[in-house]
C-alpha cells in the first residue's frame, strides 16, 4: 500500500482497536470481579444471620418466616442439611429446586447450575453454635441479573468499540489530510521543477514551526542553494567557453595561417611560439578551473597546524627579487605573538598568500609598496595584504571574487590573469573556515583581509579533514 495517508489512518485505527479491545476487556473483568464480590459478601452476611435464627428442636428446625426476610428479599436460597445430610429445611426458592448434586466444600464457593439451568453462586458453610454442629447449609444467590448486566456491557461495547473506529477512520483521515497536505505541495513543487527544470519555485506556505514547515524551509533553503549552484554552473561553463574560444581561435587561425603556403624557417618558428602561448594560456586556464573545483568539492589533504608567521617571511623572502626589480617595497610586519598557528593545509595557504602578493606586485605602481602584517584577536588570526596602488572602483569591489570578473579586462589579459585567482583564493580561505574581505578606494590603495581560526597549539593533536 503506496498512500501514506491510508497507512496511517490504517495504522492509527488498528492500535485504537487493540487498546480499545484491551480496555473493553479490563473493564469486563473488573466489574465481573465486583460483581462476584458482592455475590460473596451477600452470602457470608446471609450464612451469619440464618446461622443465628435457626433453632433446632429435637431433630426439627425452627425458622420464623419474619427472620428470613432479608435473605429472600435478597434473593438468597438456603438448603439446611442434617449432620447425616439430609435435606431438613428451605428457605426462599429453595424449596422449589432440588439440591445441586456437586457442592463446594465447606467454607468455600463456587458457581454452578440449578436443576432448570438457573446458574447459581454456592455456599456452603457449618450449621453450630459455639463448638456444636447442628448440621450444614448450602446458600445460593442467583446469577441471572448479574450475567444479563455482563452482557449488556458487552453488548454497548460491542457496538461502541465500532462506531468509535469509524469515527476516528474519519477523523483519521481528516487530520491526515491536513497534516500531510503541505508535503503533497513539495511533492508537487518537486515535480514541477523536474518537469520545466526551474529551480526559482518556491514553496509560498503559511506553516507552522514544526516538522513540517521545518521541511519546507529546508526545502527552500535546498533549491536556493541549488539555484545558485546552477546559476554558478551555468556562467562558469560561459565563461569558460567563452575564454577557450579566444587561445582556440588563435590557435586555429595560425595553423591555418601556416599551411596557407609556404613560409622560411624563422617565420614558422614565430608562429610555432605563438601558438605554444596558446596553449600555455589554455593550460593555465584549465588548471585553474581544475583547482577552483578540487577546493569547492573539499579536494584538500588532511588539515594539519601551520605557522602563518613562517609561511608569509617564505613568501616575502620568494618574492622579494622581483619587489626589488620593480622597484617596490615589500614588508611583513609581524605580531609579537608566539602562537601564530592555523589549522589548515600548508600548501593551499602558500597559493592564497603568495595570488594576494602576485596582484600586488602586477598592480603597485613603481615605487610603491606592498605590505603584509599578521595580528591575533583571540581565537583568530587576521592578515592583512595591502598596497598602494591605483585602487578599485566601488562599483567593482563587490564583484572581485566572482570566477572570471576582471576589474580591466585589457590589463588582465596582458598580465595573463584569467579573472580566477580570487575566486580561487576565496576558495580555499573559506575550506579552512575563514574569511576574506577588501576595501579599496581609487588613487589610494587596496587592502585585503584574510581571517583565519587560530588553533589553541601547534602540537594539537586532533586533526580534521574539512
Amino acid at each position: 500500500m503506496n498512500n501514506l495517508r491510508v497507512r496511517l489512518v490504517l495504522w492509527t485505527v488498528a492500535m485504537e482497536g487493540v487498546l480499545l479491545l484491551l480496555f473493553a476487556i479490563a473493564l469486563v473483568e473488573f466489574i465481573q470481579q465486583r460483581e462476584t464480590g458482592q455475590v460473596e459478601d451477600i452470602l457470608r452476611l446471609s450464612a451469619t444471620e440464618l446461622n443465628a435464627v435457626i433453632d433446632m428442636q429435637g431433630s426439627q428446625y425452627i425458622v420464623s418466616s419474619q427472620e428470613t426476610v432479608d435473605l429472600r428479599t435478597r434473593g438468597v436460597m438456603a438448603w439446611i442439611l442434617t449432620p447425616d445430610g439430609q435435606l431438613g429445611y428451605t428457605i426462599g426458592n429453595a424449596e422449589i429446586y432440588a439440591l445441586p448434586a456437586s457442592l463446594p466444600a465447606p467454607g468455600t464457593m463456587r458457581d454452578a447450575k440449578l436443576e432448570n439451568g438457573t446458574p447459581v453462586h454456592l455456599y456452603t458453610t457449618k450449621l453450630a453454635e459455639g463448638s456444636r454442629q447442628f448440621g450444614t447449609m448450602v446458600l445460593a444467590y442467583p446469577l441471572a441479573d448479574s450475567r444479563r448486566f455482563i452482557g449488556h456491557i458487552w453488548l454497548a461495547l460491542g457496538v461502541g468499540i465500532p462506531l468509535m473506529l469509524l469515527l476516528s477512520i474519519g477523523g483519521g483521515w481528516f487530520l491526515a489530510n491536513r497534516a500531510l497536505s503541505p508535503v503533497i505541495i513539495i511533492t508537487d513543487t518537486a515535480r514541477r521543477i523536474s518537469n520545466a527544470d526551474d529551480l526559482s519555485q518556491r514553496i509560498d506556505l503559511n506553516l507552522p514551526d514544526d516538522e513540517i514547515g521545518r521541511l519546507a524551509l529546508t526545502f527552500n533553503a535546498m533549491l536556493e542553494r541549488l539555484d545558485r549552484a546552477f546559476q554558478r554552473e551555468r556562467q562558469f561553463t560561459a565563461d569558460a567557453s567563452h575564454e577557450l574560444r579566444t587561445p582556440l581561435g588563435l590557435l586555429k587561425a595560425q595553423l591555418s595561417l601556416a599551411r596557407s603556403r609556404s613560409r622560411d624557417a624563422a617565420t614558422l618558428r614565430k608562429m610555432m611560439a605563438d601558438m605554444e602561448g596558446d596553449v600555455d594560456r589554455m593550460t593555465r586556464l584549465i588548471e585553474q578551473m581544475l583547482a577552483l573545483a578540487r577546493v569547492e568539492q573539499g579536494g584538500l589533504v588532511p588539515f594539519e597546524p601551520v605557522d602563518i608567521n613562517s609561511l608569509l617571511m617564505a613568501l616575502v623572502e620568494q618574492y622579494q627579487p622581483q619587489a626589488r626589480e620593480n622597484n617596490i617595497s615589500l614588508t611583513l610586519n609581524r605580531s609579537s605573538q608566539v602562537n601564530l598557528h592555523v589549522w589548515g593545509n600548508a600548501e593551499q595557504l602558500q597559493q592564497v598568500f603568495a595570488n594576494l602578493i602576485e596582484n600586488g606586485l602586477k598592480y603597485a605602481p613603481s615605487d610603491g609598496m606592498i605590505d603584509l602584517s599578521i595580528t591575533r584577536d583571540w581565537q583568530n588570526i587576521t592578515i592583512t595584504v595591502s598596497d598602494n596602488g591605483a585602487g578599485i572602483n566601488p562599483n567593482d569591489v563587490p564583484h572581485l571574487f566572482e570566477r572570471f570578473y576582471r576589474v580591466d579586462d585589457a590589463r588582465a589579459r596582458k598580465t595573463g590573469g584569467f579573472g580566477l585567482g580570487l575566486a580561487i583564493v576565496q576558495a580555499i580561505v573559506h575550506a579552512h573556515h575563514g574569511s576574506i574581505t577588501v576595501e579599496s578606494k581609487p588613487d589610494v590603495g587596496t587592502t585585503f583581509y584574510v581571517r583565519l581560526p587560530a588553533t589553541t597549539s601547534p602540537e594539537q593533536t586532533s586533526k580534521k579533514d574539512l
